[in-house]
């Protein structure tokens, strides 16, 4: 029931040009591409001497470059691939379109488009073939409306702690090889927007955040279920945007922003990808709005006067960073007071907060 057509032209046996289209009405890539064999442990353990020769350890020598084979070093390929619908990994997607200009063990071009739900990912660039264990590459994605949740399980992953439509663009170029390999190739700029949404504890980044939300400067600007809701239906917010620079295995963040009815939070910082460590600055500005689901705590009158930002500062390994917080003296020109005029908050903070609670 899997129906492809192919059409095009082929010349030069000796260095092929191939000229290829390929068209199909369903493509399921699950039944074209091979099985992860890989991922599949064996059922019936070796035994006798291929026990023995699996237990001596494997040598650091390298033969040579792993490169393409003989034909595929000399053929100069346009190949376009076509599907009104498809799928992959159980994940279905439309209007698939694939474009390919390869010459000789180069990728000259690539350029990949297709919808998924309400969303569509596209994605330009090049790549060079000719040595396999190090291909470098560029990647021009451009995505919008993504829902993270609808990729999660072709990605292999059950629960995300971010939920909402994905917007992200940007310029990529590096190589391929170890993790550690590619995280430090990497360079270029990446913007994305995520929202609106929820987030959830869920993982590394749930136990972040509800890490940071036990902090005491940070919990006592606000009471309910707020945080305690992390645990259970997240808390809802309108967006979180990132501009992004990535430098030779170090992310800096810039203009990261998080905003929901409760609170902003606004800050900036770098992330070594390669000694997994971080060093971000933030800070958060309690808002004045009342949600009765959530219960969030009014902030009006005289009250909001003396009710500062705080202040994030993260710093150490990803896995489990330290985190200190601190009350900032000035709220800023962008908070207003009842009057309309900008306010400089009193030095005294915690007897604003008195009138609060």
């Amino acid at each position: 029931d899997q129906k492809v057509a192919l059409s095009g032209q082929m010349s030069n046996p000796v260095e092929p040009k191939i000229t290829l289209l390929v068209t199909s009405p369903d493509l399921n890539l699950d039944r074209l591409l091979p099985p992860d064999k890989g991922a599949k442990p064996s059922s019936t353990p070796s035994t006798g001497k291929e026990d023995q020769s699996a237990k001596k350890p494997s040598t650091d020598k390298k033969v040579g470059k792993t490169e393409l084979p003989a034909v595929a070093r000399k053929l100069t390929a346009d190949l376009q691939v076509q599907a009104d619908r498809g799928q992959y990994k159980g994940l279905r997607f439309e209007k698939f379109k694939l474009d390919v200009l390869y010459k000789r063990g180069v990728v000259k071009s690539y350029d990949v488009d297709f919808g998924i739900d309400k969303g569509r990912i596209a994605t330009k660039g090049s790549a060079d073939l000719r040595d396999l264990d190090r291909i470098s590459f560029t990647a021009d994605p451009n995505i919008s409306a993504l829902t993270l949740e609808t990729i999660a399980p072709a990605l292999g992953i059950d629960s995300l702690p971010l939920s909402g439509p994905l917007m992200l663009k940007g310029q990529l170029h590096g190589h391929t090889g170890s993790t550690k390999e590619i995280l430090g190739s990497l360079n270029g700029t990446l913007d994305a927007s995520l929202g609106p949404g929820n987030l959830k504890n869920v993982g590394k980044a749930g136990e972040f955040i509800a890490k940071l939300s036990s902090m005491a400067h940070i919990s006592s600007l606000f009471s309910g279920r707020l945080f305690k809701n992390l645990s259970n239906g997240g808390i809802p917010f309108e967006t979180i945007s990132a501009k992004t620079f990535f430098d030779n295995g170090t992310l800096s963040l810039s203009k990261w922003h998080f905003g929901s009815d409760a609170m902003t939070v606004d800050g900036q910082g770098k992330i070594d990808l390669i000694n997994q460590t971080l060093k971000v600055e933030a800070h958060l500005v309690p808002l004045v709005t009342v949600d009765q689901a959530l219960h969030y705590v009014p902030i009006v009158g005289e009250a909001l006067e003396d009710v500062t930002k705080i202040r994030i500062d993260i710093e150490g390994p990803l896995e489990d960073p330290t985190i200190h917080t601190a009350e900032a003296r000035e709220i800023g020109k962008d908070i207003e007071t009842e009057g309309g005029k900008p306010k400089t908050i009193l030095e005294d903070v915690g007897e604003g907060l008195e009138k609060i609670f």
